[in-house]
């Protein structure tokens, strides 16, 4: 009897490595599996496993380990992009409104459209765990520290309570959209 490394090779069959993937298919990169696990999360929901994002990515789960990591590094990868588009619309509302309320209360329906919009990516990201990144929650607050800094200016206040002030908003705004979003059946008006 041949070993089954001879007979492999005597007859042209091409043995895979562990952790590649399938015949013909490329090995995808870090960005093609953020990209395949963002489509997956935003249309199965936000409990995906591994090895879903793998299989929807088209490669073994340890390819996904390789380039991306483990589930907490998905959700800090993840939740670069969802606080990128959140300061994109926070900015843009902020930006066509006037200072003080209206400015604020633009500020707070964006944030909520959004995460309407993309209900489970929100809640991915804001499952938590010890992947959760300080410097998230840094960017998210970053409009609203700006704005509570003008008003305590030119209210001839010490604008140094703005930053506990924005993280105070930002936490309230975001568990608001989670009872909100699980309750299920009001509007963003409401």
């Amino acid at each position: 009897l041949m070993s089954s490394k001879v007979q492999t090779k005597e007859l042209g069959v091409k043995r895979r490595k562990p952790g590649r993937p399938l015949a013909g298919t490329m090995i995808a990169d870090r960005s093609q599996v953020i990209a395949a696990a963002l489509d997956l999360i935003r249309s199965k929901g936000p409990d995906v496993t591994m090895d879903e994002v793998a299989n929807a990515a088209g490669v073994s789960k340890p390819i996904v380990y390789r380039n991306l990591g483990d589930k907490d590094a998905l959700v800090v990868a993840l939740s670069e992009i969802f606080v990128e588009r959140l300061n994109e619309v926070v900015d843009r509302a902020v930006a066509i409104t006037p200072h003080g309320r209206a400015s604020f209360a633009s500020a707070v329906r964006a944030t909520l459209e959004l995460i309407a919009e993309e209900r489970n990516l929100f809640f991915f990201v804001t499952a938590g765990g010890p992947g959760t990144d300080t410097r998230l929650v840094e960017r998210s607050s970053a409009t609203m520290i700006a704005q509570f800094s003008a008003m305590r200016i030119a209210d001839d206040l010490d604008p140094a309570p703005a930053r506990t002030w924005a993280y105070a908003t930002v936490g309230a705004i975001q568990i608001t959209a989670i009872m909100w979003l699980r309750d299920g059946d009001r509007t963003c008006d409401e």
